[in-house]
């Protein structure tokens, strides 16, 4: 009796579940995958499916195959909100991790990823928008041509509130940066440097030391504005004397180049290599000048969008090669 019962089962198991070596396993398609996790992200059909690049009910016909392929609800529906359920969260752990991976290799060959599709919002402030950034962007939206990035420029301490709030997918700006809830990574740092008019006497040499600026007017960017380009700055030129020698401050960059050319005025500011420098100015060390600008990628830690986590993942590996190449 015990052996039949058994014989009845197999032959129910293999009712349920017929396996034909002919027949391909009906896959989960990645497309799926980057709108599953963009929608445990976002917690919102409407938000995830304008991120996607998709219709709502487009979103919602690719969660129900998933659903059905793992036979399990994913998502607990209302009518302002979907709540993960367990399952759901377990997923995403998993195929985050695995997203990784499937482009990092990706990345390795050469190849695109043409599936992962939808919008970026990055914040950048203006002590990154001239540096690394816009290389490692031109790069990604290169590997990523589905992707589409909108750009707000804004001060470094607004970038970093408005990641946190949700408000911006990721931020490009000024360090340090002490806030638990962020991921952060080091993209470059910028030395600080001299801006001179071009006839300036001090501007024929090949470097300048801190000295060489006794009696000379300084512009620097407004320290309300700028807090992280000038609180170091600061100490610096209150050490030596100097800070009553600031005859000239704005909130833009601009403005400061357009007062060094109109009332030669000298300069400090972390600039960086590729920075345009108007006709008239000169850059200039500071060679006892040992102060540097971090510019950082931020973002949320608690994020699942595949968009944020690809960006992550590429800019580790991206900043890894600069500094095996340094």
């Amino acid at each position: 009796m015990t052996h039949g019962t058994m014989a009845t089962n197999v032959r129910v198991r293999s009712a349920r579940w017929p396996i034909n070596k002919y027949r391909p396993l009906n896959m989960i398609n990645i497309n799926h995958i980057y709108a599953f996790l963009e929608l445990v992200e976002q917690r919102n059909f409407n938000a995830a499916a304008e991120k996607l690049h998709l219709t709502q009910s487009g979103l919602s016909r690719k969660i129900s195959a998933i659903e059905e392929r793992v036979n399990q609800r994913l998502f607990e529906r209302t009518t302002r909100f979907v709540r993960p359920t367990r399952a759901a969260m377990v997923l995403a752990r998993h195929w985050r991790e695995a997203l990784v991976s499937y482009q990092a290799g990706l990345a390795e060959i050469g190849a695109t990823d043409a599936d992962l599709a939808g919008s970026l919002l990055i914040g950048v402030s203006a002590t990154s928008r001239f540096g690394e950034w816009q290389k490692f962007s031109d790069l990604f939206f290169q590997t990523f041509p589905s992707v589409n990035g909108r750009i707000e420029s804004m001060p470094s301490q607004d970038v970093v509130f408005y990641v946190r709030n949700g408000d911006l997918d990721v931020g490009f700006c000024g360090g340090p940066i002490a806030d638990d809830s962020l991921g952060v990574i080091q993209v470059e740092q910028i030395r600080y440097r001299a801006l001179l008019p071009d006839d300036h006497p001090l501007a024929q040499r090949e470097a300048l030391a801190m000295a060489d600026l006794e009696g000379e007017g300084l512009s620097l960017v407004n320290a309300k504005t700028w807090p992280r380009v000038r609180e170091n700055l600061d100490a610096l030129l209150t050490q030596r004397g100097l800070l009553e020698a600031v005859a000239y401050e704005s909130n833009f960059i601009d403005l400061i180049l357009r007062d060094i050319i109109d009332n030669g005025h000298i300069g400090i500011h972390p600039l960086a290599e590729n920075y345009l420098l108007p006709r008239g100015v000169t850059l200039r060390e500071i060679d006892d000048l040992a102060l540097c600008l971090e510019n950082m990628f931020v973002w949320r830690k608690s994020t699942t969008s595949p968009l944020v986590r690809s960006m992550v993942s590429m800019l580790t590996r991206y900043c890894s090669g600069a500094a095996a190449k340094a």
